[in-house]
Formats: structure tokens, sequence, C-alpha cells
């Protein structure tokens, strides 16, 4: 369908075949150097990638049911619908950005605030244009959301929605203690309980996640890349999104100018990032390779 919609919309057959294989992967590879700017005087394509990289982050088993004729479930899913509110939260902001402070038209702000952020969440990796120039506050917003991420049990990589919203349950459950040090609170996700396990499971796949990361920008700014450069390097390589902030590796550059050793790294931060950071770490400990 995506493959397609891409050509019905205006792309050649090859061009079609290429982006609409990597946007339901929420791969984010192009054939071109401008990536999917090659295509941003045409709105209509960029909102057919808008569509399916979203659909591309949502969990797939969900899929299974609207084919088996049940589409409730896609709908009544907190994950779905927690990352449908922040994409809806953070395009409605970066829109009114664009509009208020630099004077774009609302078409063009939101076609764009849409597919760049809806790339960066999904961890797709797409630009449509270079945000490096919109100025600070738009800079310092897409670092943030870079750690969002899409759903569990889709294509998307980076932390997951759901590990947030198990972060702010177990956030509420803490205050609600020290409040009241006597009260039992229940912890629900999606209509069911939480057992504790999957909570020490969460938080410590959070430790190891920003713990990588601060280690290879550090690693990375040890070989002369300046801050902004190795920071989101580190983040983009371990949350699997393409790409970086600044000019050397942001939406309009590349890591080619990076170090060899500097690749190699960010490769092993991919996998790491890829393969869920703890079952690698196992790997690596003595205890593994005893049983």
């Amino acid at each position: 369908l995506c493959i397609l919609s891409y050509w019905i919309a205006g792309m050649t057959p090859f061009d079609a075949f290429v982006h609409g294989m990597t946007t339901s992967a929420t791969g984010g590879f192009s054939n071109y150097d401008a990536s999917m700017g090659q295509f941003a005087a045409t709105s209509s394509i960029l909102w057919i990638g808008i569509v399916f990289m979203f659909l591309g982050s949502l969990p797939f088993v969900l899929f299974v049911h609207m084919i088996q004729g049940n589409p409730s479930p896609i709908f009544k899913d907190s994950q779905v619908r927690a990352l449908a509110k922040i994409l809806l939260g953070a395009v409605l902001i970066m829109t009114l950005y664009l509009v208020t402070q630099l004077n774009w038209e609302w078409s063009t702000a939101i076609t764009q605030a849409s597919f760049n952020i809806v790339s960066i969440v999904s961890t797709t990796g797409f630009s449509s244009t270079d945000y490096n120039g919109w100025g600070n506050f738009a800079v310092l917003f897409f670092l943030y959301i870079m750690f969002i991420g899409g759903c569990s049990g889709s294509t998307s990589g980076g932390f997951k929605v759901f590990r947030h919203q198990l972060s702010v349950i177990l956030m509420r459950n803490q205050m609600m203690t020290l409040l009241h040090p006597r009260g039992v609170f229940s912890q629900n996700y999606n209509g069911r309980p939480v057992p504790d396990d999957v909570i020490r499971s969460m938080v410590a796949f959070a430790f190891f996640f920003f713990a990588t990361i601060g280690t290879l920008a550090l690693a990375l700014s040890f070989m002369g890349l300046d801050f902004i450069t190795s920071f989101t390097s580190a983040v983009t390589a371990v949350a699997n999104i393409g790409p970086g902030l600044g000019e050397t590796v942001g939406p309009a550059g590349n890591f080619s100018s990076l170090p060899d050793l500097g690749k190699w790294l960010m490769s092993l931060g991919m996998i790491l990032g890829r393969l869920e950071i703890v079952t690698f770490m196992i790997l690596f400990t003595r205890a593994f390779w005893r049983t």
C-alpha cells in the first residue's frame, strides 16, 4: 500500500519501491542525498510518509486483530493512544513555533513539522528539510523527541513509549507513597496489573540505555568531535534513529567525516540499541558462559 501510494502521488516506480520499503520498516534509507527533501515540493508524498511511518511504529499484533475483523484493540491500546497524543502535541507546538516565530505559512509549517517529528519519533530517520536552521528552540526540541521512540512490538527503535508510561506510573506511585506511607497503590497498564519484575526490568534497561549513550558520547568527544556532534551521534546510534543534530551529522549532513574508530563505536551502539542492551550485555558476563 505504501509503495502504491507513493507511485500514485508522483514517485517513479523505483523510488516508490525504495521509499515504500524503508518507510514501512521505519528504516529511513533513501536513494537521494536530500532524503525525502527530494520530494518536499509534493506535500501529498510527505503526508503518505507520515501515515505509513506512524503505522510502522505501532504494535504489529494489532494489525493481525484488524485483519481478523476486530479493529477495536488498535484504538483502545494504551501505547497507541499515548503515541498519538505525543505526536499531536509535538506537531502542534512546532507548528505554532514555525508560524509565530519564523512567519511560515500554516500549510507548510504543519506539513514540515508533522513529517520530521513523526520521522524522528518513529525512528525512521527521513528528513524533508534541514531543521537545524529552524533556530535553537527547534534543535533542542528535536533533541528531546529523539528519546521517545515508537511502540513495543513495532519496527521502531528508541526507548519505546511503554517504558515512558511505566516510568510515569512508577513516579506517580512513588509520590503517592511519600504522601501516604501506609497506602497501597496498584500498578496497572493497559488494564492489567504490572508485576514488580517488569518495573525492575524497565529501570535496569533505562540505566543501561542512558549509560551506553553517555559512554559513547564521551568516546566520540575524545576523538575531537564537538559536543552536539558527539552527543547526538550517540543518541541517534543507540536509539536507531538516523540523523543527528548539527552541521556535521544533522539532517543535511552525514557520518562520513567521523573517524574510523568512531564509526566502529557507533556501529556497536546501533547493535546494542537494536538487540536490547541488557540482553546483549549478558553475553559478556562470566556467569553466562559458565552455564
